[in-house]
């Protein structure tokens, strides 16, 4: 399938510091499935730690079940899991819920499967993806996100909604997935890209500043500009003083109101920050530990790594010694 990004894809261009934040964010690994299930069917889906899970009903309707709540999805609905939560979801009425690994999945490709299964009645069809972002941004964000995230179809088509984009990008989601073709897949995993984002930026427009957490201080004009110095350049070697003259306050009312909308003090932030960026990189990188040091504003390995251990809990070594491990 061909496509234009540009026409038929139009994400706003955000200049807004949290739009900015959303749209910097990348998914590290995808996978996706196109189920289709017939009545009756039933299916439970465990927790992902780190991940993030959607499901697109493309058509009839199903029951999402998370925790004590149910909601049901008809066609055009989109849910989406920030925290990879565990759930259940059915046709309904089926209440024998057969665990993922017992489905009966076939692999189209390293990334993309198939799921037919249920009793041969009335079917469902869905979009399904599990998305990992790994970003320290990304981790952060998922402190501010509820369980689940729900935006029906009318919402969608609503031409004024700042959702309206997902429309247009959920049907060449739709028409991707229905057939593999030449480049499909990588279509696919930014086609989720793009879905995701909206309705996580479509949910943070609805909260007040008290509800969005350290979010709410990226909107702040002097501590929103503080913390992307930080974020931007974290092995520059900041100080109280040269932060505050940065945004135009004193060193006093900078600190008062940093630790205000933040919850810690600059210094504090600035240590947590540089601390997540090495996480990340001591997973996703072959990088030394001296070169991770460096390239967070540390001049010795053994200066990171103590820092690293006040913060974490753990060496720097025994980070990327379980991540590997993990990984085989």
């Amino acid at each position: 399938m061909g496509f234009d990004y540009k026409a038929r894809v139009e994400t706003p261009i955000r200049d807004e510091p949290i739009g900015k934040l959303l749209d910097s964010l990348r998914m590290e690994s995808a996978f996706f499935t196109q189920s289709t299930l017939t009545v009756p069917w039933a299916l439970s889906m465990p927790p992902m730690h780190n991940c993030m899970m959607f499901h697109m009903v493309v058509k009839g309707s199903a029951v999402f079940h998370i925790g004590t709540t149910s909601v049901v999805l008809n066609e055009g609905d989109f849910i989406l899991f920030p925290k990879g939560e565990g759930h259940r979801l059915n046709d309904g009425t089926c209440t024998f819920f057969t665990p993922l690994s017992e489905l009966p999945i076939k692999a189209v490709t390293e990334r993309f499967e198939t799921l037919s299964f249920g009793g041969g009645g009335q079917s469902t069809d869905m979009v399904c993806g599990v998305l990992l972002f790994q970003h320290p941004l990304a981790i952060k964000l998922l402190g501010v996100l509820p369980s689940f995230i729900l935006i029906r179809r009318e919402l969608l088509e609503e031409k004024q909604s700042p959702t309206s984009v997902v429309t247009n990008i959920s049907q060449l989601l739709e028409a991707e997935t229905s057939g593999v073709g030449i480049g499909a897949e990588a279509v696919i995993a930014r086609l989720a890209d793009i879905l995701v984002i909206t309705a996580m930026r479509q949910h943070l427009s609805q909260l007040d500043a008290e509800q969005m957490g350290w979010l709410g201080a990226l909107e702040d004009d002097r501590i929103g500009q503080a913390l992307t110095l930080i974020h931007d350049s974290p092995d520059y070697h900041w100080s109280l003083e040269e932060l505050a003259q940065k945004v135009g306050m004193s060193r006093t009312s900078f600190a008062q109101q940093f630790k205000r909308l933040v919850g810690n003090t600059p210094m504090e932030y600035l240590t947590e920050w540089r601390m997540s960026l090495a996480y990340s990189k001591l997973q996703l990188s072959k990088d030394s530990m001296l070169a991770i040091a460096l390239d967070i504003g540390y001049q010795s390995e053994a200066a990171f790594s103590r820092a690293f251990k006040k913060i974490i809990g753990k060496s720097p070594n025994a980070v990327r010694k379980a991540y590997q491990a993990d990984a085989l």
